[in-house]
């Protein structure tokens, strides 16, 4: 707090992999949970980056910048909302975090109308789907707020002054790889997304089914879609199930379909038949790889978008060219590696 022009971006890569930092550029454009006490701010950490080209220390003073999550209660938004807290105090920024109930365009849409009519200086969002948020968030950005987009994207991202998100496809690979050296590198495999229109999805499942390719031992079933509802994996799975009793992996890209996965499994009396990798290091999550019911976590850096989307905004409220893009890459988190600080320090809390 006493070196509010350079110490954020140093402070805010803290929690990155120092050696497997990815930083995509692109050219140029213009509930509160308490933190467990065994998870570190990113100033707690050991290694330190520099930050990505393109960034400023500038002051964000009396700024005014809206975040705006895909749904309330999902503890990986809870991690981002926190890194953007963290930054925005240090940094002078009015922070303000709105978030729909659940993750629908139809209930994101009227916030974000609600919000341009406020003027605030920069809004931060997922959207919750790539084309039905462009023309609200275009009005937003036409009456003069910047906008930077963070973990999902649009289909057209030039209203944007730059995303940030992880590398989806990297994300979607890790997770192949991962079911597959868990099912002794045979089977079949089913493998549940968020619904085509869902970027980070879509760009997962691409990522997911290229390196399945890699694997011919491997049957992949048809794509199963849920929206991060354990109810709907619940039934997905026990569908699959009762028609493939010979699934030996399932690989859900959002934790929130983890808890459905696992207790259709468990009901199918099928656990110790079927490996499961999931995306996501909710809380629930770390413990059920504790407990055995998962394998591998896929880890994203939401802390550190969130403290990124902060600096971005600012940059881009002064003049400062921000990346286009910007990709963290994802971490793979298993029962051996989950106390490492590269790991613990990214299992998603909130402030």
């Amino acid at each position: 707090m006493t070196n509010k022009k350079g110490s954020i971006m140093n402070r805010t890569l803290t929690g990155l992999l120092a050696a497997t930092l990815l930083v995509a550029v692109v050219s140029c454009g213009s509930d509160d949970d308490e933190s467990s006490p065994s998870q570190p701010s990113p100033s707690d950490t050991d290694a330190t980056t520099e930050a990505p080209p393109g960034t400023g220390a500038t002051d964000g003073e009396g700024v005014d910048v809206t975040l705006v999550l895909g749904t309330l209660g999902d503890d990986f938004y809870k991690a981002i909302e926190c890194g953007a807290k963290l930054a925005s105090e240090e940094l002078g920024v009015n922070l303000a975090v709105q978030a729909p109930t659940a993750f629908d365009a139809t209930l994101q849409i009227p916030i974000v109308n609600a919000i341009a009519a406020t003027g605030p200086d920069a809004v931060i969002i997922a959207p919750n789907d790539n084309t039905a948020l462009f023309e609200p968030l275009q009005s937003l950005t036409d009456d003069g707020s910047q906008l930077v987009l963070v973990d999902t994207t649009l289909a057209d991202a030039s209203i944007a002054a730059g995303h940030i998100g992880s590398d989806y496809v990297l994300y979607g690979q890790q997770g192949a790889q991962e079911i597959a050296r868990l099912m002794g590198d045979e089977g079949k495999v089913l493998g549940i997304f968020a619904p085509p229109g869902v970027s980070t999805n879509d760009l997962g499942r691409e990522g997911f089914l290229a390196e399945m390719e890699n694997h011919p031992d491997i049957e992949v079933l048809e794509v199963e879609f849920s929206s991060g509802e354990a109810g709907k994996s619940a039934e997905i799975v026990s569908s699959v199930l009762a028609a493939n009793p010979d699934l030996t992996g399932v690989f859900t890209f959002n934790g929130g379909d983890a808890p459905g996965v696992v207790t259709a499994l468990s009901e199918a009396d099928a656990a110790g038949d079927v490996s499961f990798v999931s995306g996501d290091a909710q809380p629930f999550q770390v413990e059920q790889l504790q407990d055995g019911d998962v394998g591998a976590l896929i880890v994203q850096q939401a802390r550190t978008m969130g403290e990124l989307s902060i600096q971005y905004a600012i940059d881009a409220i002064n003049g400062v060219d921000v990346p286009d893009e910007t990709a963290l890459p994802t971490i793979v988190a298993t029962v051996d590696n989950l106390d490492e600080p590269d790991v613990a320090n990214n299992l998603y809390q909130g402030c």
